[in-house]
């Protein structure tokens, strides 16, 4: 693999010890319980290592949402709850990536923003990245602290499987997916995405650039549902 291609590789795992960050935007549709809600979502996650020892490393992985809903041509701006999960990170033979650690969600300024309540819960994680390939998964459990419920449950068990192919001329293919389960409603999400991109070297930073379909497998009544889009670019710096 050319050293461009092992970058493009190591920004597909989260528990990679290397700085970078993830940038997104998913297209969603058929929103609310009249389906007529367009939904443009943006979210920054940059990866942030802290070296601990040989092969440990404590890993920050705060993700940042914005939603921007389109309603009967009425815009209303949504803003979910700030996701701080973290991992205390095991590399074995620099292939297996296996970390757990403590997860915190910061609650919403209003009901329209998401849950009112402050999420406390554990995050974990395993890959196995071999030469070209990342599988695996990463997830978050939360329990909900604070009797507000006007914004929905805290409660929620949140994971996402992923598996991606690196090229040794530094293309990406990757299909992944996000499960979310509320615990009090009782109800779950499903969104599968395939994407495929090119990483390229830009300056002194690795740019990785990913593009595709999702669909929503599994919905619930104010869920998106049916196809969106999905663009992502990931930047990492190519020392």
């Amino acid at each position: 693999m050319s050293h461009t291609a092992k970058s493009g590789q190591q920004m597909q795992n989260p528990l990679y010890p290397k700085s970078h960050v993830l940038v997104t935007y998913n297209a969603n549709q058929k929103l609310g319980a009249n389906s007529n809600i367009k939904q443009d979502e943006y979210m920054v996650a940059p990866v942030i290592p802290l070296h601990l020892g040989s092969n440990i490393h404590l890993i920050l992985n705060p993700t940042l949402t914005y939603n921007r809903n389109i309603s009967n041509q009425q815009v209303t701006n949504q803003q979910q709850p700030i996701q701080f999960p973290s991992y205390f990170t095991v590399i074995l033979d620099k292939r297996w990536f296996a970390g757990i650690g403590p997860y915190v969600q910061t609650p919403a300024s209003n009901a329209n923003n998401g849950s009112r309540q402050t999420g406390v819960g554990i995050s974990a994680g395993a890959l196995y990245a071999p030469d070209n390939w990342t599988i695996g998964a990463t997830m978050f459990n939360s329990w909900g602290i604070g009797n507000d419920l006007s914004g929905g449950s805290a409660n929620i068990l949140n994971v996402q499987p992923t598996l991606s192919y690196t090229s040794d001329h530094a293309w990406t293919y990757n299909l992944s997916s996000q499960m979310n389960f509320n615990y009090t409603a009782r109800n779950a999400t499903n969104q599968l995405t395939l994407s495929g991109g090119k990483t390229v070297k830009l300056l002194d930073y690795h740019v990785s650039f990913q593009l595709g379909p999702t669909y929503m497998v599994t919905t619930t009544p104010t869920s998106a549902k049916g196809f969106g889009a999905y663009l992502g670019v990931s930047i990492k710096s190519a020392q």
